[in-house]
């Protein structure tokens, strides 16, 4: 189950606010009209709103034609939050929602929730209403109707988003946790900073990660209740006011976390492999970044300074790209819907969508020429060859003809034309030729070299033992070679310097404790030219969950034993709780003291390293019953053996006649009163819980071979 909501704005999920009505009222509030009756819309598709023209319009992901449309007023600022076959269209000023119908085009139904700005998050058949002042109420999304009674939280409420199970994540501010609501419940709350931190939530892969903008961390919750924990780059704390920005959903493993502030910092999370990348761009205003979004390996950011997005692929690094969609300065709308990416020009006429492949179709919403409509695209116009320009010049060395000659002496008077040559009746005299020094040329002068740009779009991911930096290679003058500079502690790069002609990469090791910023350097014949520094990253990854883990019960206690996680490194450490808490541990071994005995316990254990800690746990059971054994009583050659009632010297549950020696039972051991046996001459203050054919009850040590010590060899202390 995933959501699929039209835009990731930071502040809603999908803000939505409606009113209670009838169809005649809704047509009357939104202006709404039909295109055509019984519609055929593409299954694979999108709606998109333009506010110029108060019109939204479906639109074909595979072909980019619109194949259906419905009028609105003009100028109002509609939001569209589509899913499946949930398709809404939200007044964020009147906080109005109207439920369009896609089969017929037509408006289904109203409601009013009371105040505008409430959060409509829907996900398939759930949905909720979010009131931002601490209300979350369960909605049916085909009526909108309430169901059940609403859930109460301390406001404000944060951007809220359904995971892969159905359960909605409700960031609560005021407390720095995020609570599970399913229907109208709400679960155990997660604590995921501190008060008044700024949160962001994505559900990536049907997981939730939430982020925590001052404390630079992502938290990712497990769909069996395991809570991990990723370090971000430092700089992610430096957001500016509203905190960070991500998407509401994600359909793979891959997070874009936005950090607008001094730079446009980008960072890209992998929950499957815990590393964490990181670029910045170079951008006039950070500030004008929007709410980045993932197709494949590529984000996408739209920027309202240009009208357009810039495309950086996480997997290849180097420079990002640009890409126009409107056509002129202005927000642009983009989400993921269908596995295409669309971005479009609310204002204007224009939109795109992208397919995985990075294939685009440009789109023209105020195409209303829709025959249907019908999810059959029009014919495209056959294009018409360019003509030729008869005007161009032949070009006589391809025409044979000969080139005419000009002479560029100036004619100082215009009305009389000049001579091409001297009269032939005036002979030229022949002058006395004079005699001529021989010199030497001057030599050219070579032109001094210029120097090449900076390096650019410096990445840095973190790996297990490692990191990963790739850049863009300068432009320009002539580079010889690139080099690396780390700052932040000691380290190893390899390999010591780049070629000009790459792979422009670069690998460094070094500390988990550390965090490094690099800088590339460019060489060339008048010096050097450095990069922008980057974020800063740690040469390792948050580990995974341990495996084999094991307990071997023992007298008060359990032997626990596992095997570390691959991508663990030496400063790896391990956290137990459970039957016993314990932080920091080391190694792949500890000893728990101190449990009673003849009960069960369980045991989980994370492991945790400076770059974070694993969302899943390792597990395990200890059974410390009483490992009963069998042994032989002794001793028994002067007179009978009295089993007694309790670990003393009185009382008779049960007799062994003289000379008899049989198996017995021993459960477990206590101390009790000290017992001198004449026929060994031994001591011991050590009782004997039994079961035996004459009767159960307490045997002397003196009086059972059992394992010298206390408890003796593989028995345990009687806890009851």
């Amino acid at each position: 189950m995933r959501i699929r909501m039209l835009r990731g704005d930071r502040a809603t999920a999908v803000i939505a606010g409606a009113v209670a009505a009838v169809l005649v009222v809704a047509a009357a509030v939104f202006g709404v009209g039909v295109s055509s009756a019984n519609p055929k819309l593409a299954d694979v598709g999108a709606w998109l709103w333009t506010k110029v023209k108060g019109k939204v319009v479906h639109v074909n992901g595979l072909s980019g034609e619109v194949d259906g449309y419905l009028d609105a007023k003009a100028g109002k600022q509609l939001r569209v939050v589509q899913d499946g076959s949930n398709v809404l269209l939200v007044d964020d000023r009147t906080g109005y929602v109207s439920r369009i119908e896609p089969s017929q085009l037509n408006v289904a139904q109203t409601r009013d929730f009371g105040a505008a700005g409430l959060q409509l998050v829907v996900s398939g058949p759930t949905a909720y209403a979010v009131d931002p002042a601490g209300k979350v109420q369960w909605i049916d999304p085909a009526t909108l109707n309430s169901i059940g009674e609403p859930v109460s939280l301390e406001g404000p409420l944060g951007a809220s988003r359904i995971d892969g199970g159905g359960r909605l994540w409700v960031p609560v501010t005021a407390k720095g946790e995020v609570v599970p609501v399913t229907r109208s419940v709400a679960g155990n709350p997660v604590k995921v900073g501190d008060p008044g931190e700024e949160l962001a939530v994505t559900v990536a892969g049907g997981l939730p990660v939430v982020v925590n903008t001052r404390a630079a961390t992502a938290t990712i919750i497990g769909a069996e209740g395991g809570i991990g924990e990723i370090t971000l780059p430092k700089e992610v704390a430096q957001a500016a006011k509203g905190g960070v920005l991500t998407p509401a959903t994600t359909e793979g493993s891959l997070v874009p976390v936005l950090a607008p502030g001094k730079a446009g910092l980008l960072v890209v999370i992998d929950t499957a492999s815990n590393s964490v990348l990181n670029t910045k761009f170079a951008v006039d205003d950070p500030a004008t970044l929007g709410v980045p979004q993932v197709l494949g390996s590529k984000i996408y950011v739209p920027d309202r300074g240009t009208g357009g997005l810039i495309v950086w692929d996480s997997a290849a690094g180097g420079e990002p790209t640009r890409l126009q969609v409107a056509e002129q300065p202005g927000p642009v709308d983009v989400f993921v819907k269908d596995g295409l990416l669309w971005a479009n020009d609310e204002n204007g006429d224009k939109a795109v969508v992208i397919d995985p492949e990075g294939k685009k179709h440009d789109i023209v919403k105020d195409d209303t020429d829709v025959p249907g409509p019908t999810n059959t695209p029009k014919p495209k116009q056959t294009p018409k060859p360019e003509p030729t320009n008869t005007q161009v010049k032949p070009d006589p060395t391809r025409t044979g003809e000969p080139e005419p000659t000009t002479t560029d002496v100036p004619n100082p008077d215009p009305t009389t034309k000049k001579p091409k040559h001297k009269p032939t009746d005036e002979p030229t005299p022949t002058p006395t030729p004079t005699p001529t020094r021989t010199t030497s040329p001057s030599p050219t002068p070579t032109p001094s070299p210029s120097a090449p740009s900076r390096p650019g779009a410096v990445s840095a991911k973190s790996g297990s033992g490692k990191i990963e930096i790739h850049f863009s290679p300068s432009t320009g003058g002539k580079v010889e070679r690139y080099t690396l500079r780390a700052s932040g502690g000691s380290g190893d790069a390899t390999p010591q310097s780049v070629d000009a002609n790459g792979p422009f990469q670069f690998e460094f090791k070094g500390n988990c404790g550390n965090e490094y910023t690099f800088t590339v350097i460019a060489h060339w014949s008048g010096g050097e030219v450095e990069s922008e520094p980057s974020a800063s990253a740690k040469p390792c990854v948050a580990p995974g969950a341990p495996s084999g883990f094991s307990a071997k019960p023992k007298n008060h206690g359990a032997e626990l034993s596992w095997s570390a996680p691959a991508n663990a490194d030496d400063g790896v450490t391990y956290t137990l709780t459970g039957g016993a808490t314990k932080e920091g541990i080391k190694g792949t071994s500890f000893t728990v003291d101190g449990l009673k005995n003849n009960a069960k316990y369980s045991f989980k254990l994370k492991a945790k390293n400076d770059a974070g800690e694993s969302q899943d746990e390792a597990s395990t059971d200890a059974d410390l019953a009483y490992p009963r054994q069998q042994y032989q009583n002794k001793n028994n050659n002067q007179t009978n053996t009295l089993v007694r009632p309790g670990p003393a010297k009185s009382g008779e549950v049960g007799t062994i006649p003289k000379g008899q020696y049989i198996s017995v039972t021993v459960i477990c051991q206590k101390k009790g009163e000290m017992v001198h046996e004449d026929e060994d001459n031994s001591n011991s203050d050590v009782w004997n819980r039994v079961e035996t054919q004459y009767g159960n009850g307490w045997l002397s040590s003196t009086l059972v071979a059992v394992p010298d010590g206390f408890p003796g060899g593989p028995l345990f202390e009687c806890d009851d």
